[in-house]
């Protein structure tokens, strides 16, 4: 009985396969770090569901998304529209508030806050916040602006039920 040689060296078949899958790996490693930082920006959250919500001060949370960091991460909050119930602008509440990140991880967050100088205690007909954020995502290193206007949700009685990001 005479046995046949068997080859060690791998399949055609098998180098193709080996190749597809690191080329693929390649591919994925290649949209996640440098697609999804310029397609994904920062991700706004509000309270939702307040209860004895002040109209002078709101906490937002400013997260990263991405698995590649933020850089020079700048916010500025401000009061862009208070309008009491009875129709009247309130003009002394244009105060602004910023900070500075020198780096925001990948999958992170930080508080940030906006409030006003005056305590507002009558009913409200609108209340909106505008928040700017300018930041730099890795590795493209321009600069990306974004704002987003942040709205009080109010209930029948000109109180803060909610705030919700348009």
């Amino acid at each position: 009985m005479k046995l046949d040689a068997v080859s060690n060296s791998p399949s055609p078949k098998s180098r193709f396969r080996r190749f597809y899958l690191l080329l693929s790996l390649a591919v994925l490693f290649a949209v996640v770090l440098f697609v999804f930082p310029m397609l994904f920006g920062p991700r706004i959250d509000v309270p939702t569901d307040v209860q004895f919500a002040s109209p002078s001060s709101l906490t937002v949370q400013i997260s990263n998304p991405n698995l590649t960091p933020f850089t020079d991460v700048e916010y500025s909050c401000e009061a862009s529209k208070l309008t009491l119930a009875d129709g009247s602008q309130v003009a002394d509440a244009k105060v602004l508030n910023q900070g500075t990140i020198r780096k925001l991880e990948g999958r992170r967050a930080i508080t940030a806050r906006c409030q006003t100088a005056s305590l507002l205690t009558a009913p409200l007909r609108t209340a909106e916040y505008a928040l700017k954020l300018t930041y730099r995502t890795y590795p493209w290193r321009q600069e990306r602006t974004k704002v987003y206007r942040i709205a009080a949700q109010l209930d029948r009685n000109g109180q803060i039920t909610a705030w919700k990001v348009n």
